[in-house]
C-alpha cells in the first residue's frame, strides 16, 4: 500500500476533536438534527443483524438509484446480506428495506471512527469520485475491502486532492479493484496513481432496477380476459391526480369505446372508496380486492392490492406513473421501463429527475402537464407501433448498466467468499 507523508499531515489536520463542526442550533427540526448527528457518526438506527454489511457510498441521487438495483440483485441471491448507503448530498433517501439510507461522516476522524465503529462493514462500492481522504484510510485500516467504480459523474481528476503530492496514488492504492467507464478515465486514473492490476475499463455503473415479479398464472389468466381490448394504467395516482385520470379516461373512451383504464391508487387503501365513487358516477367499475375480474364491459380496473405492480406494468403497453401533476416526487420509472411499459408522467418528478430526463431524451418517456395533454398523449400511444417503440427504447435505457451491475456483484461475492474462507 502506498505511503504520502502528504496525506499523513493531512490525517494529522483531521485528528482534531469534532467538537468544532457545526452545532445543532436551538430550535432545528427533528430531521435537521438527525442529519447533523449522522455528519458526526451517530445514529439511531440499529446495525443490521445477521451476516456481512455492504456499504455504499454514493454522491447524488443518480447513483443511489443505481446503487439500490445493486442491492436489490445482492439480496436476491444471499439473504442473509444487509446494505449500507452514505450519500455526501444535503440530504438523503429514506431507509427502505434492507438498506439502510445514512449521510457520510464529516472528514474528522472521531466522527469517521464512529461511524465505523457503530456499521462495521464488511465491503464497500465507492460510486462517488470525490475520495475522502481520511474516511478511505481509516475503513482500509480497519480491513474494508473497497471496490472503486464509475458512475459516469464527475472525472476524479478535477476534485481537490488531485493536486496534493502523493495523495492520489496513496488513496487509490487502497481499493482493491478500480473500475473505470472509458479508456480516458482509465488513463487519468493510471496517471493519479492507479496501479494496472487495479484497473479495469467494465463501462459505468447506471441506475435502473430489475423487473418487478408477478405470477405468470395471474398475467395469462388477465391477458385472456382482455384478449384484444386496448388497455392503459395509471400507477400510483393520487386522490388530486384522481380527476385529470378519469377525465382523460372519458375522453379517450369517446374514441376507443372498449378502451380499459387500470387504476393503481397511490394510497391502496382508498382503493374501496373510488370504487364507490366511481360506480355513482355511473362507470362501470372492478374491484381487485373483492377478487373481481375485468369484464367485456368494464370501463376502470381498479388495482388496489399489494406487491401487484409486476402483473400491472407487463399487461399495460402504456403507463402514467402518478405522483406527478397535483404532486411532488414522482415514483421510480425503471419499474415500468423494465417491463417493456412506454411512460408518460407529469412534471412534478424531482425525486427521480435525472431517471425521467434519460428517458425522455431516450425518447422513451413522454411529459404531460394536466388532464388535457394526458389524454392527447395516451391517445397518441394507443397505436400499437409508437408505444411499441418507445417501449423498447425504455428497456434499453434500463438494461444499459446491467452488465456493469453484474460485474460489481461478482467481485463483492468473491471478496465475501474468501473472508468467509478465511
Amino acid at each position: 500500500m502506498s505511503k504520502s507523508i502528504t496525506l499523513a499531515l493531512y490525517l494529522a489536520t483531521r485528528a482534531r476533536s469534532d467538537r468544532a463542526a457545526k452545532k445543532v442550533v436551538e430550535g432545528a427540526s427533528e430531521t435537521e438534527t438527525c442529519f447533523e448527528n449522522e455528519r458526526r457518526g451517530r445514529t439511531n438506527a440499529p446495525q443490521p443483524l445477521g451476516g456481512p454489511l455492504i456499504w455504499f457510498h454514493t454522491g447524488q441521487d443518480r447513483q443511489a438509484l443505481a446503487a439500490r438495483e445493486l442491492a436489490m440483485r445482492m439480496k436476491s441471491e444471499r439473504e442473509d446480506l444487509s446494505f449500507l448507503l452514505t450519500t455526501s448530498a444535503d440530504n438523503r433517501c429514506p431507509t427502505e428495506g434492507c438498506l439502510v439510507s445514512q449521510l457520510v461522516p464529516d472528514e474528522l476522524l472521531p466522527s469517521i471512527r464512529r461511524f465505523l465503529d457503530h456499521w462495521t462493514p464488511a465491503v464497500a462500492v465507492w460510486t462517488e469520485p470525490e475520495l475522502r481522504p481520511a474516511l478511505i484510510t481509516e475503513a482500509a485500516k480497519r480491513g474494508v475491502r473497497l471496490f472503486l467504480v464509475d458512475a459516469h459523474t464527475a472525472k476524479p481528476d478535477t476534485q481537490a486532492w488531485r493536486w496534493l503530492p502523493g495523495l492520489s496514488s496513496s488513496l487509490l492504492s487502497r481499493f482493491e479493484r478500480v473500475l473505470t467507464g472509458d479508456a480516458e478515465t482509465a488513463a487519468m486514473l493510471k496517471r493519479l496513481g492507479a496501479g494496472p492490476k487495479q484497473l479495469e475499463i467494465s463501462g459505468y455503473l447506471e441506475e435502473g432496477t430489475p423487473a418487478l415479479n408477478c405470477r405468470e398464472s395471474d398475467r395469462d389468466a388477465l391477458a385472456g380476459k382482455l384478449a384484444a381490448r386496448p388497455v392503459w394504467l395509471a400507477a400510483h395516482v393520487t386522490i388530486e391526480e384522481c380527476a385529470d385520470v378519469i377525465d382523460a379516461h372519458t375522453r379517450l373512451q369517446r374514441r376507443s369505446h372498449r378502451l380499459l383504464l387500470i387504476l393503481v391508487p397511490d394510497d391502496l387503501a382508498e382503493g374501496v372508496a373510488w370504487y364507490e365513487r366511481l360506480a355513482n358516477d355511473g362507470y362501470r367499475v372492478a374491484l381487485r380486492s373483492k377478487g373481481d375480474d375485468p369484464g367485456a364491459e368494464t370501463q376502470i380496473y381498479i388495482a388496489d392490492t399489494e406487491g401487484e405492480m409486476g402483473l400491472w406494468y407487463r399487461l399495460a403497453p402504456i403507463s402514467f406513473l402518478g405522483r406527478s401533476i397535483s404532486a411532488d416526487g414522482g415514483v421510480n420509472p425503471y419499474e415500468p421501463a423494465a417491463l417493456g411499459s412506454a411512460i408518460v408522467h407529469g412534471p412534478q418528478v424531482n425525486n427521480y429527475r435525472h431517471a425521467y430526463g434519460k428517458l425522455a431524451s431516450a425518447q422513451a418517456a413522454r411529459l404531460v402537464r394536466n388532464r388535457d395533454e394526458l389524454g392527447d398523449v395516451v391517445e397518441q400511444l394507443l397505436s400499437p407501433d409508437t408505444a411499441a417503440s418507445m417501449a423498447h427504447n425504455a428497456w434499453n435505457v434500463c438494461s444499459s448498466g446491467a452488465e456493469v451491475t453484474d460485474r460489481v456483484r461478482d467481485l463483492v461475492f468473491a471478496e465475501l467468499d474468501e473472508q468467509e474462507q478465511s
